[in-house]
């Protein structure tokens, strides 16, 4: 899938393009199938996701940002990305779903509640949050979760920082 367009165009608020790779690479090493973001935004992420996994999941609050990301999946024809619109905090709590993979990139303050989602969501896999280095100041109980669980995680010093967590996965890739 060729998105030099959306490269080209590439807005800060996208995940760099260094730990999308990171992530795709997880993907292809586990033969990972079912992947869930949350926080959409251009689509730019899930397209790049798509390329790698069987199904992609992604949710987006701003009804604006998901019609772009809606628009740019049918421009790239991208059929196994399914968009759901609304608060990711009220969906998840509702989700049942397995998933494999799990990106976190919306609602800095918000990481904790989203990853306690995700923990219920992936039985064995991986979940990454993005944008840690970034934005760390407003992630204080994330962080405070992630060490008083005793989480397998590291931060991985790539893009905007993209902390990896395994559930259920050993250290090797």
């Amino acid at each position: 899938m060729d998105l030099s367009e959306l490269e080209k165009n590439r807005h800060e608020m996208n995940i760099s393009l260094e730990s999308i790779e990171y992530i795709i690479k997880t993907i292809k090493n586990n033969k990972l199938k079912n992947v869930l973001e949350i926080g959409t935004f251009n689509g730019y992420s899930a397209l790049k996701l798509s390329a790698a996994a069987k199904q992609v999941t992604t949710i987006e609050i701003d009804k604006v940002a998901a019609e772009i990301a809606k628009s740019n999946f049918v421009k790239y024809k991208s059929s196994n990305i399914k968009i759901l619109i609304g608060d990711a905090k009220e969906i998840l709590r509702k989700m049942n779903e397995n998933f494999d993979l799990v990106l976190i990139d919306a609602m800095k303050k918000e990481y904790k509640e989203y990853f306690m989602h995700s923990l219920r969501l992936v039985k064995k896999g991986f979940v990454y949050a993005d944008n840690t280095v970034s934005h760390k100041k407003y992630m204080d109980d994330f962080f405070e979760c992630l060490n008083k669980n005793r989480l397998n995680w590291k931060e991985l010093g790539i893009g905007k920082g993209v902390v990896e967590i395994r559930v259920g996965v050993n250290n090797g890739h």
